[in-house]
């Protein structure tokens, strides 16, 4: 079975970022490891330099005061009060940097898995979908085969049946006519499905992505900000600390969060190469040139066909050129400065030529089987280079190959003066028929529409 999700650009650029996030949370793991190592330290040393102290004090208690006594008692002083630094230091480890960072993981942890299983979901949709396709195309290919021998049946028995058996025939036909197009409909809405269930594991994948992409950015600014408390405990440790002190408070000088998080996005930047997605194409039993249906049925039945996908190719086009007209008149018009309405309109636009790519493909196979049935030269159509077949069994399935938009988007960061694009103001590629397009949408405070354009599409042209 042939896997409609492998190639797709969406599904690799998402593993591709779960993967940097994983080696960024195993590292937030050792280091939050080995603070509490650290902290364990400082707490058992500052109990045993206090017991010391202590110890010390109650030496000098018993000795002579002279000289030397008195300074041994400042030794003793400086003992304790190196064991407060230390029993603050470690407390202020635990409390400012291991706790922060364990609810953060464990927040994270969480919601990495809502956002893997609400991927999986909508993967799992695209993979029952196909195999629901090619379920129901199989069933109506058997049907139809039956339908076609009963037909001729009819057909051949006209003359050597009796009326009533004759009528008994006519009644079997007509029930097998009605079956026919039943599952024939059944299969053609469930090729449609497929676009829907294409597009909302598509849109699922960049939702999670952009949310594991701002969670990799918490994650660095938390790991700095831990850096940052961690240097200015170890600051008041005075002059006995200042070398290592100053090692580290050179490292931290020299960190830039920013930086950090442009490194970031440069290294899980999508690429810029063409997305191309993988839908099923209907399969009739009527486009085998070498069955046993009769001729005038097969032409007839594509040709009912044909205008099945006609009507819904023309109502496609129809709100196609409503959105068209929307988004000419949102450009002209700067009082529109709604960025969510921008991205509905976007993606509605994409939903909408992604079906009549498919239609028009569809169309185009059953033209050209037409034509040749009919010993005409066939069409020509830009998808005749992107649809492919492969034989899997005794059956033969179509797939076409489609162009899409690139709709995966960058958030903004600041870094060094320059700016990245950020999701809400990101430039979007849409495609019309084979073309590319980059369009920039104006805001708009259009709520409904979606519905507004689907329902009044003349309109919208007027």
């Amino acid at each position: 079975m042939r896997d409609p999700l492998t190639d797709c650009s969406y599904n690799k650029v998402y593993k591709n970022l779960k993967g940097f996030s994983q080696n960024g949370e195993n590292f937030c793991k050792q280091v939050t490891s080995i603070l509490q190592q650290r902290s364990s330290l400082e707490i058992n040393y500052a109990k045993g330099l206090q017991k010391l102290a202590i110890k010390l004090s109650k030496t000098l208690q018993s000795t002579k005061k002279n000289c030397l006594v008195s300074a041994w008692a400042w030794v003793s002083e400086g003992m304790k009060s190196a064991a407060d630094l230390h029993q603050k230091l470690g407390k202020a480890i635990e409390l400012e940097a291991i706790k922060p960072t364990h609810q953060v993981l464990s927040v994270h942890e969480k919601k990495r898995k809502s956002l893997d299983n609400e991927v999986e979901k909508a993967a799992n949709l695209v993979i029952s979908n196909w195999n629901q396709q090619i379920k129901a195309k199989k069933k109506l290919m058997v049907s139809t085969k039956k339908h076609e021998a009963l037909a001729h049946l009819v057909e051949s028995s006209k003359q050597t049946v009796t009326k009533k058996e004759k009528q008994k025939l006519l009644s079997k036909l007509k029930k097998s006519t009605e079956k026919l197009a039943k599952e024939d409909e059944n299969y053609y809405q469930k090729n449609l499905a497929g676009c829907a269930t294409r597009l909302k594991w598509e849109n699922t994948l960049e939702n999670c992505y952009q949310s594991i992409l701002e969670l990799e950015k918490e994650r660095i600014k938390l790991l700095y900000n831990n850096l940052n408390q961690y240097t200015q405990h170890i600051s008041v440790f005075g002059q006995t600390l200042t070398t290592c002190h100053t090692q580290i408070h050179r490292a931290i000088n020299k960190i830039d969060v920013e930086k950090d998080i442009q490194a970031l996005m440069e290294e899980t930047a999508v690429s810029s190469t063409e997305n191309k997605s993988e839908f099923l194409l209907t399969d009739y039993f009527e486009e085998d040139l070498n069955n046993a249906m009769n001729k005038e049925r097969q032409e007839s039945s594509i040709k009912s066909k044909l205008l099945r996908l006609q009507k819904d190719i023309e109502k496609a086009s129809r709100d196609r050129a409503g959105l068209e007209q929307m988004l000419k008149s949102y450009s002209s018009n700067s009082a529109f400065l709604d960025t969510e309405s921008q991205r509905i309109t976007a993606a509605l636009m994409d939903e909408t030529n992604l079906k009549l790519d498919l239609l028009q493909a569809n169309s185009y196979k059953l033209s050209s089987v037409l034509a040749e049935l009919e010993q005409r030269p066939q069409p020509n159509h830009p998808c005749s280079n992107s649809i492919f077949r492969w034989k899997e069994k005794q059956q033969t399935h179509s797939y076409v190959k489609i162009s899409r938009p690139f709709l995966m988007k960058v958030s903004r960061a600041s870094c060094g003066g320059q700016r990245i694009p950020s999701a809400s103001s990101a430039a979007l590629l849409i495609i019309t028929g084979s073309n590319f397009q980059r369009l920039v949408w104006p805001s708009s405070a259009v709520v409904f529409a979606r519905l507004y354009i689907l329902s009044k599409p003349d309109k919208m042209m007027n």
